[in-house]
């Protein structure tokens, strides 16, 4: 009975994930390149700099559909010499203009649509 309850948690669980939304986010370096990045709502879209150095962004949707309030935590990825480290959030709102993160190097951010799984 455990064992039954435990798979009927994992398979709900599983499925939850596979109907995350898609965040589409507009992400402006800081070498003025512009890259769209999608990832599902809690996954992880990552890009180089010209420098080599690999960032992510992981976006969380804070409310419900139509999904309008997205907090995107931005990641340098880890290296040879230092660990994946988070170096910032920045609050953005769907199909508004681009905000600046306060993140060191500094990214334009904006999301211009979320759309079902």
């Amino acid at each position: 009975m455990a064992f039954a309850l435990g798979v009927a948690m994992l398979s709900a669980v599983a499925a939850a994930q596979a109907y995350a939304p898609i965040v589409t986010m507009v992400v402006t370096m800081p070498d003025v390149r512009t890259r769209e990045l999608t990832a599902a709502e809690s996954g992880l879209a990552t890009l180089t700099l010209n420098d080599g150095t690999e960032d992510g962004f992981r976006p969380t949707i804070q409310d419900s559909a139509p999904w309008n309030r997205i907090v995107v935590t931005i990641f340098r990825s880890a290296t040879t010499s230092a660990p994946t480290a988070v170096l910032g959030e920045i609050e953005v709102r769907r199909g508004c203009p681009a905000m600046d993160s306060k993140t060191n190097p500094s990214f334009k951010m904006s999301v211009p649509k979320v759309s079902a799984n």
